[in-house]
């Protein structure tokens, strides 16, 4: 027998799962009980494929249940318009179910609320377990931002010295953190439709941007197999990310941001096709005329060339280029220069900053030429989460409190 808690536990961690994997649809989990089984779940699929709702009814009736009189627990309203797939609603009621659970409803102004009331017309009970609207609502940030501002949610990862530095004065910034620290990333990276990246970091790193597991030591692996705590305010998406194997069939795009000086032989972050550069006009032709090495450069029409000369227009170029691209959770992994530049437009969402008991002394901040003249006019994070990963300190935050509406 499974208590009601614990299937929608179920259903939201299968909603995590598939984060990644279903943008700019949200990642949705659904389970199935009857009778006190459960008989059967399913999660959202690719962009145009079918819903969890839709998989977990299919999933039931390949086992030969039947769903009459079962009760569905979904980790968000079910949609009630037609878009790439059919209404789960009306999935629902054709198959007999008799209730539906859900922690809150869509943010989607298409369905927000409607898909409830079609539920219920159609004599379907439904239930709002609030009670799991944050552990919800977690996951729904990046949507919710999509949905309703029609820009991607951004969350910038640095890893840093006990003075704040991300690197020293050189540049050499490897390795700040530890390779548990390092392998959170890798995790995240799975969760994420992009990795966004500066031309400094691309040209001094030669970034690879992609999901490695098998870079990492069983040590690495330690401390989340073991359990991390957390602190502050309860996250459920940093949480089900500590159990989480980084799966290395996620590609995340990758995205450099501004034209480099020139592009280095076996430049990994070339070595195929999902990528796209994005620059202004002016620094464009700069480049091009002073380096022939770009000139010739193929760039396989991935250069996105933005007729901006306003730099405080260079963010609502690059997310309307990100959103292009189906782009609905990007992290951004630059360095100083590129996270101001998010910063001051005020286009991060979250901030996961990993602190080394490291002290550099001279070195790189995190972010360089944020307009803010007093601490008292600092930007204060909300819903503030801290772990030990290891020897380092995770603090993770958001710019803005979650306000869903919950019914």
């Amino acid at each position: 027998m499974f208590d009601n808690d614990s299937i929608m536990r179920l259903a939201c961690s299968i909603a995590f799962e598939r984060m990644g994997k279903t943008s700019p649809n949200p990642a949705v989990g659904a389970v199935i009980t009857k009778n006190g089984r459960i008989i059967g779940n399913g999660g959202t699929q690719n962009y145009g494929g079918n819903h969890a709702e839709v998989m977990a009814i299919k999933d039931a009736l390949s086992r030969g249940e039947d769903l009459y009189g079962a009760e569905i627990f979904v980790s968000l309203e079910p949609c009630s318009h037609y878009g790439k797939t059919p209404p789960c609603t009306e999935a629902i009621i054709q198959s007999g179910i008799k209730k539906v659970y859900i922690p809150l409803l869509d943010p989607n102004p298409l369905v927000s609320g409607r898909g409830v009331q079609r539920l219920l017309d159609c004599g379907v009970d439904v239930e709002i377990m609030h009670k799991f609207f944050p552990m919800a609502a977690d996951l729904l940030r990046g949507f919710k931002k999509y949905i309703l501002r029609g820009k991607p949610f951004i969350i910038n990862k640095c890893a840093m010295t006990l003075d704040g530095k991300i690197a020293a004065n050189s540049g050499d910034s490897r390795w700040i953190s530890s390779d548990s620290s390092r392998l959170l990333v890798h995790k995240l990276r799975s969760k994420v439709d992009a990795v966004i990246v500066g031309k400094n970091t691309f040209l001094n790193d030669n970034p690879s941007l992609n999901v490695r597991p098998g870079d990492f030591s069983e040590e690495a692996f330690f401390p989340f197999d073991m359990g991390i705590n957390l602190t502050g305010r309860y996250n459920f998406f940093l949480e089900e990310l500590f159990r989480a194997k980084p799966d290395p069939d996620i590609e995340p795009l990758r995205v450099l941001i501004g034209m480099p000086d020139y592009i280095p032989e076996g430049s990994n972050f070339f070595r195929d096709d999902n990528y796209v550069v994005i620059t202004s006009k002016k620094s464009y032709n700069e480049k091009i005329a002073k380096n022939s090495n770009l000139k010739n450069f193929d760039f396989r029409q991935r250069l996105v060339v933005g007729e901006y000369d306003d730099p405080s227009k260079e963010v609502d170029f690059i997310l309307e280029v990100l959103k292009a691209h189906g782009v609905m959770h990007a992290m951004l992994e630059g360095g100083s220069g590129i996270n101001g530049t998010f910063f001051n437009a005020g286009a991060i969402d979250m901030f996961m900053y990993i602190i080394a008991p490291k002290v550099a002394g001279n070195g790189i901040p995190p972010i360089s030429g944020a307009p803010v003249e007093k601490i008292s006019d600092s930007l204060l994070l909300y819903d503030v989460t801290t772990a030990s990963i290891g020897r380092d300190i995770l603090i993770c935050g958001y710019k803005e409190q979650y306000n869903f509406e919950m019914m």
